[in-house]
C-alpha cells in the first residue's frame, strides 16, 4: 500500500489506484498522513472536518469516517493500518509506502553528497526527490488545518529546488536552468534567492540585457508591494552584470550544503492516557512532581528511577506525574515502552520513533545507534522536554536515551533496582495498604458494593497481595458481573492453582505481567527461580541456591540476587543478626510452581531436592555438634548430603541456636516434604537432629514432639489413612509448642475432608476427622489437664483404626454419621472461625 501526498491525495495498492470515497474520509485520511506513525486526537479530527462549530455529532461522525476507511483501504495491504489509539487514532506507514518520507531521504542523500564535494550526484539526489511531487502538496482538500499542515512542505519544496538549481549552476549544465528559473520566479516574484539564480543563468547565456531586466522588475515589485529596496546580494550582483566582471562567467566550485535540520512543525506529546482512577499515591506522586535541580553543577539532566515488583502500579504512577509536570516541559513530552511481546526493545528503534517524532523523517534519521543518539541529543539541547521511559531492563538500554542538558527531565521505571545511572533518584514503590487497595476496588466496583462485604473484601485484597495490577483485574471482573459478590470472586481465588487464571482480563493477567520479568533472567537465574519453588518453606536462607543448583555457592550467590533484584524474591534481613532471608511473594511463587511443572522433569526435580534436603540434615548436625561438642552424635540419611567448605559453615553456625531459631520453620516444612517425597530417612533424621536444639530453645517436650512428629509423617506417608495420622503428628506437635502456631493451620486444612465429605454422604474419612475436631475444639476452648487434643484423638479415633470401626464394612456407617453429626459443629467453627479459644491461626505450609 502507497499514499502520496506530495500533490493530490491518492492511494495506491498493487500499482492500481485506490478510490477514496467522501470529503470527509479524504480530509480525515490526509490529516493521518500528515502525522503518519503518529496518533491524531480525535478533537484536532474534528476541528480538520469542520473549520468552525461542528456538530454535536462530530465525535461518532469522526468514528464513522474511520471505519469507511477501513472498508475502503484493502485489509491485506498492512495489518492494523489504523488503529485506534487514546486519544485519537494511528495510521501506519513502512519505509518507502509514503512519498513524503522518500522526498525526505532523496533530500538528506542530497545535501550529504553536496557536503562531500559531490555536486553532479546530489544534483540527480535532488532531481529525483523533486520528481516526487505533482503539484501542491494535498492539492484538492479543502481544510484550514490541511492547508496549515501543507505550507512547511510546499516552502520545504521550494527551498530543495532552489538548491539544485544554485548546483546546477555551479557545475555549468550546458544550457543552465534559465527558463525553467523564469517559471518559478513568474509564480514567486518575491523570491529574491531565486531571482538572483535567474540573473546569473541569463547572464552566463549572453542575455545580459534580460538579466538587467531582471533586476529593474525586482526593485520595482519589492517597492510597491513591501516598500522595501533589493537585498545586498541582488545589489550586488547587478553591479557585477553592469560592470562585466568576469568572475560571473566561469562557474564557480558549488559551495557546501550543510545538512540541515528541519525544525520540527509540532511538539511531541507521547503520553499515554492518565487513569482517573488514580488511588493512593498522593504522596509519592508528590516526590516525583517536585522540583529537582540538575545533578552535579548544573550540566547533568536530572533523572528519577523508580522501581518495584511487577504489578505495583510503577507506570501508572509515573505516566499520572509526568501529565502533572507536563506545563513544565513545554517543547514536549516523548513516552517509550522499552519492553514488548518479544522482549527489550532495541535503544535504537527507540530513537528512530523519538526523533520522527521530533520532526526528522526519511534518511534525515541516521542508520547507527551512536549517531541517532548524538543527533537526539542535538535536537533535545536546550529545549525543555520531558521523557518517560517505561519498563526498561537495563542501564544500557536507558543510556543511549537520555537527553544531554539540564532543561530535560526523565523519568524511568524498571521492575530492576538500577545501580548503574548516573546521579540518579531513586523512588521504590511499595504494595498498596490495606486502605488504598479497598479505596481502588470501591472506585472502581462503586462503594456501595464494597461496603456490604467487608470480611469478604479484606480476603479478596489479601488474595491480591494489595498488588494494584491484580485489584484492579478483579475490580474490573466485578464491575462487569453485577450478579457477582465479592465472595463469589474470593472463591474462585481459593484455588491456588487457578488463582493466576482468574487474575485475568482480556489481555491484561498477572501472568503476563510475571513472565517478561522471568524470561529477561539469566539462565542460572531462571533455574533457580524454579527450582527454588520446591521448598515448602516460609523463608530460606543464599546457601539454598547451590544444592538446588548443583554448584558452588560463591557462584550460585550471583542467581539468587538477580532474583532480588529483579522483585522475584522478597528479602528480610534480621535485625539482630544482619542475615538475610529470602521468601516469594505468593503470586510470583504460584507462577515458580507452573514454570517449575512445566520446564523440570521429575527426575531433576527429586534430584535438586535431595541435595537440599541433604545440607539442611548436614547444617543441622553441625549445629548440635557446635552446641553439645562431639557427643551430640550426627544424624545420617543413607551418605547423601553436600558438605559446605569450612569457611562458609563458620559462618553459617557461628552462632547455632540463632541459626536453628531461623531455620525451624523449614526444618518442620522439609520433614513433612521428605517423608511424602519418599526421603524417609533424611525426615527421621531431621527430627532427631532437632531434639537438642529445641530443648535449649523452648522445653523438652517440644524436642521429642518433633521426633514424633517425624515418625508419623513418615508413617504417614504410605498409611491408608494419611491424613488421620498427618492429623494426629500435627496434633502432638501443636500441643508440646507453644509457637508452632503453623501447625494449628494445618490442623484446619485437614479438617477440610470433615466438611465436604460429610456433605457428599462420604462419611468414614468425615467421622475419623470429626472427633480429631471436637478433641481438639473441646481442649481448646477448656484446657485441663489429660485432655490433650492427641490424648483424646487416641481415645476416640486410633481404636477404630485398629478394629476398623471405621472401615467400609456393614455397620459402620451408622457409628461414624452418629460422631459426625456430633462433631460438625466443632469442625465449623474450626474452619470458619479459627480457633475457639480466639488463639492465632495461620496459612497452611505450602503442599506439593
Amino acid at each position: 500500500m502507497e499514499f502520496r501526498i506530495l500533490g493530490p491525495l491518492e492511494s495506491v495498492h498493487g500499482g492500481a489506484p485506490v478510490d477514496i470515497k467522501g470529503t470527509r474520509q479524504r480530509t480525515v485520511l490526509a490529516l493521518l498522513l500528515l502525522e503518519a506513525n503518529h496518533i491524531v486526537p480525535t478533537d484536532r479530527l474534528v476541528d480538520g472536518v469542520w473549520d468552525k462549530a461542528p456538530p454535536t455529532t462530530s465525535r461518532g461522525q469522526i468514528q464513522i469516517c474511520i471505519s469507511s476507511l477501513r472498508r475502503q483501504l484493502p485489509a491485506a495491504a498492512l495489518p492494523g493500518l489504523i488503529t485506534t489509539r487514546s486519544p485519537g487514532y494511528r495510521l501506519r506507514v513502512a519505509d518507502g509506502q509514503l512519498d513524503l518520507h522518500a522526498f525526505e531521504s532523496g533530500v538528506a542523500a542530497g545535501r550529504r553528497a553536496a557536503a562531500e564535494r559531490q555536486p553532479e550526484r546530489a544534483v540527480r539526489e535532488f532531481r529525483a526527490a523533486l520528481d516526487l511531487w505533482h503539484g501542491p502538496a494535498l492539492a484538492g482538500i479543502d481544510s484550514r488545518l490541511v492547508r496549515h499542515g501543507v505550507a512547511h512542505l510546499d516552502e520545504r519544496r521550494l527551498v530543495v529546488h532552489e538548491e539544485c538549481l544554485e548546483l546546477e549552476l555551479a557545475t555549468g549544465a550546458p544550457h543552465g536552468p534559465a527558463g525553467e528559473l523564469l517559471a518559478l520566479v513568474a509564480a514567486h516574484p518575491l523570491r529574491e534567492r531565486l531571482r538572483v539564480l535567474l540573473m546569473t543563468a541569463l547572464y552566463r547565456a549572453g542575455r545580459q540585457a534580460e538579466a538587467l531586466e531582471e533586476y529593474r522588475k525586482a526593485r520595482e515589485i519589492l517597492i510597491e508591494e513591501l516598500g522595501i529596496e533589493p537585498g545586498e546580494d541582488l545589489r550586488r550582483l547587478h553591479r557585477a552584470i553592469l560592470s562585466g566582471d568576469p568572475d560571473l562567467v566561469r562557474p564557480t566550485a558549488p559551495a557546501v550544503i550543510e545538512p540541515v535540520v528541519i525544525a520540527p512543525t509540532r511538539v511531541p506529546r507521547l503520553l499515554p492516557a492518565d487513569f482517573a482512577d488514580f488511588t493512593a499515591r498522593v504522596d509519592l506522586a508528590r516526590e516525583l512532581t517536585r522540583p529537582r535541580d540538575a545533578a552535579g553543577p548544573g550540566t547533568a539532566v536530572p533523572i528519577t528511577v523508580v522501581t518495584g515488583r511487577c504489578g505495583v502500579g510503577k507506570t501508572t504512577l509515573a505516566v499520572h506525574a509526568a501529565h502533572r509536570l507536563a506545563p513544565d516541559f513545554p517543547d514536549g513530552q516523548l513516552f517509550a515502552n522499552l519492553t514488548s511481546a518479544g522482549g527489550p526493545v532495541d535503544p535504537r528503534d527507540v530513537l528512530g520513533r523519538f526523533l520522527r517524532a521530533l520532526g526528522l523523517g526519511g534518511s534525515a534519521i541516521p542508520d547507527g545507534l551512536e549517531e541517532r543518539a548524538e543527533t537526539y541529543r542535538d535536537l533535545l539541547a536546550g529545549r525543555r522536554v520531558l521523557v518517560v521511559l517505561d519498563d526498561a531492563s537495563s542501564e544500557s538500554q536507558v543510556l543511549p536515551l537520555l537527553p544531554g542538558t539540564p532543561e530535560c527531565r526523565v523519568l524511568v521505571t524498571s521492575r530492576r533496582r538500577f545501580t548503574g545511572l548516573p546521579a540518579a533518584d531513586r523512588l521504590e514503590v511499595p504494595a498498596f495498604d490495606p486502605d488504598g487497595s479497598v479505596e481502588l476496588l470501591a472506585r472502581i466496583v462503586g462503594r456501595h458494593r464494597i461496603a456490604a462485604e467487608p470480611d469478604a473484601v479484606a480476603a479478596l485484597c489479601a488474595a491480591c497481595e494489595h498488588l494494584p495490577l491484580a485489584l484492579r483485574i478483579v475490580a474490573t471482573r466485578l464491575a462487569a458481573r453485577p450478579h457477582w459478590t465479592v465472595s463469589d470472586l474470593v472463591a474462585r481465588l481459593g484455588d491456588g492453582s487457578r488463582r493466576l487464571d482468574e487474575l485475568c482480563c482480556g489481555e491484561v493477567s498477572v501472568r503476563g505481567s510475571i513472565a517478561p520479568t522471568y524470561e529477561g533472567l539469566s539462565p542460572d537465574a531462571r533455574r533457580l527461580f524454579r527450582l527454588l519453588a520446591l521448598l515448602q518453606a516460609p523463608g530460606f536462607a543464599s546457601w539454598v541456591g547451590a544444592p538446588l543448583l548443583g554448584i558452588d555457592p560463591l557462584r550460585a550467590q550471583d542467581p539468587l540476587e538477580e532474583l532480588a533484584e529483579c522483585y522475584l524474591l522478597d528479602v528480610e534481613v534480621n535485625a539482630g543478626t544482619g542475615v538475610a532471608r529470602y521468601r516469594f511473594p505468593e503470586l510470583v511463587y504460584t507462577f515458580a510452581r507452573e514454570r517449575l511443572a512445566a520446564d523440570e522433569p521429575p527426575g531433576v526435580r527429586r534430584a535438586a531436592l535431595e541435595r537440599t534436603l541433604g545440607v539442611l540434615l548436614f547444617l543441622l548436625g553441625e549445629a548440635r555438634r557446635r552446641h553439645r561438642g562431639p557427643r551430640a552424635g550426627e544424624p545420617h540419611a543413607g551418605g547423601r548430603r553436600r558438605v559446605f567448605s569450612a569457611e562458609l559453615v563458620e559462618r553459617l553456625l557461628a552462632d547455632p541456636l540463632a541459626w536453628y531459631a531461623q531455620e525451624r520453620p523449614w526444618i518442620l516444612a522439609a520433614i513433612r516434604q521428605a517423608a511424602a517425597a519418599g526421603f524417609l530417612e533424611h525426615a527421621r533424621g531431621l527430627a532427631m537432629g532437632t531434639v537438642t536444639l529445641s530443648e535449649a530453645r523452648t522445653h523438652p517436650a517440644a524436642g521429642h514432639a518433633v521426633v514424633g512428629f517425624g515418625d508419623e509423617c513418615v508413617e504417614a506417608a504410605s498409611a491408608p489413612d494419611a491424613s488421620v495420622r498427618a492429623l494426629r503428628a500435627h496434633l502432638r506437635l501443636a500441643e508440646a509448642d507453644a509457637g508452632a502456631e503453623e501447625h494449628v493451620g494445618e490442623i484446619r486444612t485437614l479438617l477440610d475432608p470433615a466438611d465436604t465429605g460429610y456433605g457428599r454422604g462420604e462419611v468414614r474419612q468425615a467421622g475419623v476427622l470429626a472427633v480429631a475436631a471436637r478433641a481438639l475444639a473441646a481442649n481448646m476452648a477448656r484446657p485441663r489437664a489429660g485432655s490433650a487434643p492427641s490424648s483424646l484423638f487416641g481415645e476416640r479415633v486410633e481404636p477404630g483404626l485398629e478394629t476398623g470401626a471405621f472401615g467400609p464394612g456393614p455397620g459402620s456407617v451408622g457409628d461414624a454419621g452418629a460422631w459426625v453429626r456430633a462433631a460438625f459443629p466443632h469442625v465449623r467453627a474450626l474452619r470458619v472461625e479459627g480457633c475457639p479459644s480466639g488463639g492465632p491461626g495461620s496459612a497452611p505450609v505450602r503442599a506439593e
